[in-house]
């Protein structure tokens, strides 16, 4: 977790984009499951998301791009993960929202290696709700950290280990999510 990866400029800027896009409504219903699985399952999850397209990105998400490059090197020299490329989208969680405990792999799939998540917020309060519950030990529902989406702030972890889940926001709110991924 880092609360400075990004400049507090940038950050503002990538929230500018995402409300722009939310107010004109390209944000969609997230499903669960890929191609003919997919399915819209709100008892699961409730949030809203726009990929963001690698030909098509803003300066501020090319921006972010290069800055997760230097995340997708430094763990491929450390770790050896294979990392070859990045998908991502913006999120929006109205009030009320969340998405239940999961793993950010598909069924059958393990090209998800390292999730990501830059978070859009000013100004968040743990009242707020919202937070990120991260679980430590899958066969201990007690062992977690939960982790505020505080403006700025980059938390990553391997896709197929922790399993996570964001809990119900009490107001808007928006992050980038993304997952370096293997050939």
């Amino acid at each position: 977790m880092s609360d400075a990866f990004v400049p507090p400029l940038l950050v503002s800027q990538l929230r500018h984009e995402a409300r722009q896009g939310w107010e004109a409504g390209e944000f969609r219903r997230a499903g669960v499951g890929r191609g003919a699985d997919r399915e819209l399952r709100s008892e699961v999850r409730t949030d809203r998301i726009l990929w963001l397209e690698v030909g098509a990105l803003s300066g501020a998400q090319r921006a972010l791009w290069e800055r997760l490059e230097g995340v997708r090197l430094a763990v491929n020299r450390r770790l050896f993960l294979g990392l070859y490329e990045l998908e991502a989208h913006f999120a929006v969680y109205p009030a009320g929202a969340y998405y239940r405990k999961h793993l950010d792999q598909f069924r059958g799939m393990g090209r998800r290696r390292l999730s990501c998540v830059l978070y859009l917020n000013h100004g968040w309060q743990p009242a707020d709700g919202g937070a990120l519950r991260i679980y430590t030990d899958a066969a201990d529902t007690a062992a977690f950290v939960e982790v505020l989406p505080l403006h700025g702030r980059l938390v990553t972890f391997l896709s197929a280990r922790f399993l996570h889940e964001v809990l119900p926001a009490r107001r808007e709110r928006f992050s980038i999510t993304g997952w370096f991924r293997t050939r």
